[in-house]
Parts: structure tokens; sequence; C-alpha cells
């Protein structure tokens, strides 16, 4: 027994003491080791080029969505179907994993696209840019999850799943207006009217304001003017519209940039020369918003985009903007049938801030005309006699703003097919009353109103009040086609409560009171009854001018009663671009 057990340990430890192919056994378990470790290394680096690849699709399938946003679920699914990747579905995301983040999943490739609205602004971070279901629709998020495949590690590890996303955007913008064009003209109206707004002596003839009403400058190039004029050398045109102007420099910029059209150009050196005229300043954020244009270097310029304006609904505008709160008055003969003349008090209501009438922007831009107010102090010709040779007829008006929203841009291949902007007349209401003039200015209060004295003679007076209102509680519809964007087309929403012209409706449902003042020596007059038939008789005649007279007026000032004229100069399809 001792013998065996010396015999055993003896083997052992000969065995132990033998080092002979220890090298094979230690070579085979870390050439083990060693395929392991390069099966993990060569499926990690073939899932490292997986999903670059599937951040390529990604990147096509976001910008792909973002070019037809009203169809980009659909879209996204042809892009990647269209690139090997069939058998992708379409759907949410309901792992609850975010981007970026590798979750064991069997699920089949899987896209899901978002529409909503990106914010190039540098002052938001970029996570926060993107806006999902925000209207308008600018941008398109796709989120691809798929499984990615393993060659050799699959009896270590599960398959991971791996998730990319992409966010594109496009820009559609179009440039447009809300105003009037003047369809009839009477000189000396105007000049009266556009030298109480300028503070100036205007004599211009009435071909001078045809010239200046038919002629239209490119926004860019009248902004290039008006930085010379200004002294700004440098900078953009968002620098231009941040600066105020003075009305002088306005109409020197507008005669440059009208280039080769000499009557226009005549025209407004003649209101800029004109003498007396007024020191007022417009600031020009609240004339013109230029959008994306106004990033450009003062002499640069965008391809597809051109933005114009009528030289008169500028210069309308200008007028408006730079005399708000501030009460101008005025007074003119007349050449217009059984009109004698008028005096005429005009109020112009702050312009909506970051609304004015002309922009550059994309869907959901609104421009609006500033609400004005008159008072309107009218003589009409009257009979002789009982009546006099002159009945009055004070006129009080409120008119709202007129508004234009742009709703779409429809695209195809890049290229512009239609604008649909919805517009809405402003809201106009009309009294025939008296009124303190000095109590226009005041819009958060409605002035007094009290009965209006037509006739006030010894022997008879004759008072008499109505009200009218003239509006659109929803806006309409107007399409432009490329033709008509491209030949500067005016389109007009008239209201649908007033079936005629103001003045016509507010007088016939004008109350008259007339009072014989002689008492018992009234005897041999006409009776109250056949005056005041009298009085409306006139005054209905009358109504088909003071409708023109009106019209005229207030168009001067950019705004129509019952009606809003909108333009749509220039549009441009963007290509989607991606941005995150």
């Amino acid at each position: 027994m001792t013998y065996r057990v010396f015999f055993y340990r003896r083997l052992i430890s000969r065995w132990l003491r033998d080092r002979g192919g220890s090298i094979a056994v230690m070579s085979a378990l870390m050439m083990t080791l060693v395929f392991m470790a390069a099966a993990i290394a060569i499926d990690f680096g073939s899932l490292y080029f997986e999903r670059r690849e599937a951040q390529a699709l990604t990147d096509l399938a976001a910008i792909t969505a973002a070019g037809n946003l009203d169809k980009a679920e659909a879209a996204a699914v042809l892009a990647m179907n269209d690139n090997g990747q069939g058998g992708v579905s379409a759907g949410e995301d309901e792992s609850g994993e975010g981007p970026d983040e590798i979750v064991v999943s069997d699920a089949a490739p899987r896209l899901e696209v978002e529409t909503g609205r990106y914010v190039a602004d540098p002052a938001v971070d970029p996570a926060a840019r993107f806006t999902a279901n925000a209207t308008p629709a600018n941008a398109a998020r796709v989120t691809y999850t798929k499984t990615g495949a393993l060659h050799f590690a699959h009896f270590l590890m599960d398959p991971p799943s791996m998730q990319t996303t992409a966010i594109a955007a496009t820009t559609e913008e179009a440039a447009f207006s809300v105003g009037s064009r003047l369809a009839s003209l009477d000189e000396g109206v105007l000049n009266n009217l556009l030298g109480a707004l300028l503070g100036a002596n205007v004599s211009l003839k009435a071909m001078d304001y045809r010239a200046l009403a038919d002629a239209d400058v490119e926004v860019l190039s009248f902004l290039d003017a008006l930085a010379a004029e200004i002294d700004l050398t440098a900078g953009t045109y968002n620098d231009v519209i941040a600066a105020e102007a003075a009305i002088g420099d306005i109409l020197r910029a507008l005669s440059v940039a009208a280039g080769q059209n000499q009557d226009a150009r005549l025209a407004l050196l003649a209101l800029a020369n004109a003498p007396g005229l007024a020191n007022l300043h417009v600031p020009m954020g609240k004339l013109l918003d230029i959008g994306s244009l106004g990033q450009l270097a003062l002499g640069e310029r965008t391809a597809g985009l051109e933005a114009v304006v009528g030289i008169m609904d500028l210069l309308g505008a200008s007028a408006a903007v730079a005399n708000h709160d501030t009460l101008v008055d005025m007074a003119s003969t007349l050449d217009l049938p059984g009109l004698a003349s008028f005096t005429l008090d005009i109020a112009i209501g702050e312009p909506p801030q970051g609304l004015p009438w002309f922009a550059v922007g994309e869907a959901g831009k609104i421009v609006r005309t500033a609400q004005t107010r008159l008072f309107l102090n009218i003589e009409v010709e009257g009979p002789g006699g009982t009546l006099g040779e002159v009945i009055r007829l004070p006129l009080y008006l409120e008119v709202a703003y007129a508004e234009a929203k742009l709703d779409g841009i429809s695209c195809s291949r890049g290229e512009v097919t239609g604008v649909a902007i919805d517009a809405r007349p402003g809201i106009v209401e009309a009294w025939v009353g008296e009124i303190d003039p000095d109590q226009l200015r005041y819009f958060d209060t409605r002035p007094a109103l009290r009965p209006a004295k037509l006739v006030d003679l010894k022997v008879v007076r004759v008072t008499g009040e109505a009200h009218a209102v003239s509006g659109n509680r929803f806006p309409t519809r107007l399409d432009f086609s490329r033709a008509e964007i491209d030949s500067g087309a005016v389109k007009s929403v008239h209201t649908h409560d007033i079936a005629q012209p103001l003045v016509r409706s507010l007088l016939e449902d004008l109350d008259l009171d007339v009072d014989l003042k002689l008492g018992p020596l009234q005897l041999g007059l006409s009776s109250p009854d056949l005056l005041a038939d009298t009085v409306a008789e006139i005054l209905g005649e009358a109504a088909g001018p003071l409708d023109t007279l009106l019209s005229t007026l207030l168009t001067t000032l950019g705004v129509k009663v019952g009606e809003a004229n909108v333009r749509v100069t220039g549009a441009a399809c963007g290509r989607a671009v991606l941005v995150n």
C-alpha cells in the first residue's frame, strides 16, 4: 500500500513538472477567444455601417416627406422602397424609446413620420426648433427603426434594434399685399388729400396720378435706393426695415426705383420737392415685412422670388403710417355732379404690430390695412327757395382693417403653380350725424353722435340720422394661378352685407325730421312731408357722386368700403433640405 501511494505521488509529480504541449493548449484557448472577439468586432463594425446606411435612408425619406407634406408618410415609405428597403411599415413607435437608443427588438422595419413647423432661429435650442403637428407645416421628422443584422455573434447576443432620426424643412414663400389701386381720379381731390397727409402744396395732374397708379417697383430695388437716401451703405435689408425714413427720402427712393418709367419718376420728384413737405417719418417695419429676403446683404438678390409693389399703394400706405394718431383736416371744392365742396377730418390708427400691408412670408402670414376714421362734411347743391342753396350732409365712418392671410402655396417639381389667400374686407360702419372731430383720434372710444343738421335756416330746420354696417364675418378664398401672379393681377373680396354702394345704402335708411320755425307764419310754405321728400330726393341723386368721392378718398389711404383688394406679386417653392 505504501508503495502504491509512493508510485502515484511520483507519477503526479512528474506530470506536473512536464511542460510539453502547454503552448498548444493555451493557443487553442486563446484562438477561441480571438475568434469570438473577431466575430463581435466584425458584427459591431457591420452594425456601424448599417446604421450609417439607415441614417442616409432616413435623411432621404425626410427630404422626400418635406417635399410632399400633404402626403408625407406615403412619400417617405416610397423613398425607402425605391432604395431597396422593402417591407417598411409606417406608424408610431410604441417602444417608448427615444432616438439613438439600442433596444432588443424583433419588430419589422418601421417608419414614424411627423409633419410640423421648423423655425430656423439661432436663439432657439436646436432640439426645440421643430414642433410636431404645428401649422402651417413646413417640415417633416422621420424616425426609422429596424433590427440590425448579426453575422457571427448571434450565438452571443440578440440582434439589436437601431433607430435613426432626420428632420427636413422646406421654404415656400409668397409676396402679397392688401390694399387697392385707384380706379377713378379727381386731381383736385387727390391733390388736397395728399397735400393734407404730406403737409405739402401738391399740384399733380390726373395723368401724373395715373402714371403712379399704373407703376410698380421692385421692393429690394426700392430698399437699395432708400438705404442710400438714409446713408446706410452696408448691412442687410433688415437694417433698412429697422430704420425710420422721412417721407421725402421715400419719395426720392421710389423715383430711383421707378427706373425707366419717366412719367412716374417726374411725378414722384414733384411730390418730393413740393413746397412745405412735412418732415414726417415712417417706421419701415410697420410698412413692409420682407421675410427671409431681409437676411440678404444690400444689393444681393435671390432667384425665384420677385417682390414688387404698386407705387401708389406704397405712397398711400406710407402717408397713412406717418400720420397715425394725428388728426388731418382738408377742404376742397368738387367737380362732381350735385356736389359743391367738402371738408374732411381723418384719423389713422396705429398699424397692427408686425402686420403691415405688404409682406413676404410662408403660409400663415397675415397682412392688414390700418384702422381709419373719417368725418366728411359735404355740401350738396340745394333746390333754392325754402330749403336754400346748400344741403349739408355730415358723414362719419369707421373703417376697420381689411385682412389677407396666405393660406398655402402649391408647388409641382419645385415650381409654383398657385397661391391661395384668405381675404376679408374691413368692417365699415357709417352714420349720418354730427360729431366733435377732435374725438376722432381716440380709437378706444367712439365719438358721441348727434342728429345731423342738413338744413338750418331761419324758416326751416331739417335734421336726420342713419346708420349702416358693411362687413364679412368670415374670409373668402382667392386663388391665384401662376399666370395671375406673373401679371400682377388684383383680386377683390366684397362684403355680403350691403348689395349696393355704402352711401346709397345709408341714405335709403335716412330718417328725416322737418321743423318749420315760423309757427303760424308757416302758412304758404311747403308741407313738412314734401320738404322731407325733396331733401331725400336731392341726396339720393347725389349718392352716386358721393360714393365715388368716398372711394377715391379711402383708396388713396389704401382701403376701400366693403372691399379687400389682394395682389400676389411673387412666389417661390424652395427645395427641402436637411436641418437636423
